[in-house]
């Protein structure tokens, strides 16, 4: 076989990873503007991160709801305050030593902490449900956005994303090949 036959499917990968490295690169640089011959260029990303923001707002605002915000609410505040009645109550009647075997006797310490536990959580599943209806996520998102960096998106998503990215890369070096390796047959059969 000559040396020609294989020129085609080499320089094809070569060329192939070579385009789908750039690519990737496009996405993320440049960070800010910059003219070329006159034309405009931008990574995909810093160019359009107000438009991808409001997209990614508009998905949460679908898919998250008052009753998602209740619920994180409820239970961070129910985390918060069930262990420590029970250990405060067994503090307060330990000091009154002449209670303690009566206390210990009718569960003084379970029932007490037991009622206020059950008062407590009608209390926070109220102020849950006020404080869900004015969670604003838009808002929030909005403002994280603002504070983060290019840098900072580039990196989060290539932590997501990397597997993926390195596989665009390669499948441009495969497709390259699979191109010049037909290429090479085409070549062949007309020579």
């Amino acid at each position: 076989m000559e040396v020609i036959y294989l020129l085609p499917p080499i320089l094809g990968a070569f060329i192939g990873y070579i385009t789908n490295v750039v690519a990737v690169k496009l996405l993320f640089h440049p960070k800010k503007p910059i003219k070329i011959l006159g034309i405009r260029f931008q990574g995909l990303i810093p160019a359009r991160s107000e438009e991808l923001t409001e997209r990614i707002l508009d998905s949460l605002n679908d898919i998250l709801n008052e009753k998602d915000f209740e619920f994180i609410i409820d239970g961070a505040m129910k985390r918060s305050y069930e262990n420590s009645i029970k250990a405060r109550i067994d503090e307060i009647l330990d000091r009154f030593g002449v209670f303690k075997g009566l206390a210990e006797r009718y569960n003084l310490s379970l029932n007490i902490s037991s009622s206020i536990n059950n008062y407590i959580a009608n209390a926070i599943k109220e102020f849950s449900k006020k404080l869900a209806e004015n969670v604003d996520i838009r808002e929030f998102i909005i403002k994280k956005a603002k504070e983060i960096s290019d840098e900072e998106i580039e990196t989060l998503f290539n932590k997501i994303a990397k597997k993926e990215l390195r596989f665009i890369e390669i499948s441009g070096a495969v497709l390259g090949f699979i191109i010049g390796l037909i290429q090479s047959v085409i070549l062949y059969a007309y020579i």
